[in-house]
């Protein structure tokens, strides 16, 4: 037996019984084992970041609610994931998941729709990129700077996401 082969079998994947786990191919149990592994250790990290954000201190508690909110989202991004592959593997529904591409049902209604947003999402992040050039001045006084940066990183992701919906219209 192959070592890569023998590791997946040593680790129990948390929501597999023993039987059932012989169905697994070797990709989807893997993949399906590190994502349960990240949502174990992600969930210390959650317990830390809600702790800060009961922080006396009044920008520490902003922040890590900021980040706490994000983890949040990123918790239940990897649980639908997850639950993708358990759908696939098990052939039993498990919600929420996130979902196959499939051909769009208005295919030319999207692709308009995600022309205007992306155009909105590009004038946005010219603006912001403005705007923390302006916040320079306060970097040592005030998190401006630092929400203007992250609201940019925002932005790329939402133009990432809208090139996802572009390829989609095409299909």
């Amino acid at each position: 037996m192959h070592g890569e082969e023998q590791r997946l079998r040593d680790v129990p994947l948390l929501g597999l019984d023993l039987g059932s786990r012989a169905a697994v191919g070797e990709f989807d149990a893997e993949l399906m084992q590190k994502l349960e592994r990240h949502l174990a250790d992600e969930q210390v990290i959650l317990e830390e970041y809600r702790a800060l954000a009961e922080s006396t201190d009044e920008a520490v508690r902003y922040i890590a609610q900021l980040i706490l909110d994000d983890e949040q989202r990123h918790h239940r991004v990897l649980t639908e994931m997850l639950n993708q592959f358990r759908t696939s593997v098990w052939l039993a529904e498990q919600s929420p998941h996130v979902p196959w591409f499939t051909r769009s049902s208005d295919r030319a209604a999207l692709k308009a729709s995600v022309h205007r947003l992306r155009g909105f999402e590009r004038r946005d992040l010219r603006e912001l990129r403005r705007l923390k050039r302006r916040f320079r001045f306060l970097r040592r006084d005030s998190l401006d700077g630092v929400l203007v940066h992250a609201l940019i990183i925002d932005t790329r992701k939402h133009l990432l996401y809208l090139r996802t919906l572009n390829r989609l219209a095409r299909r």
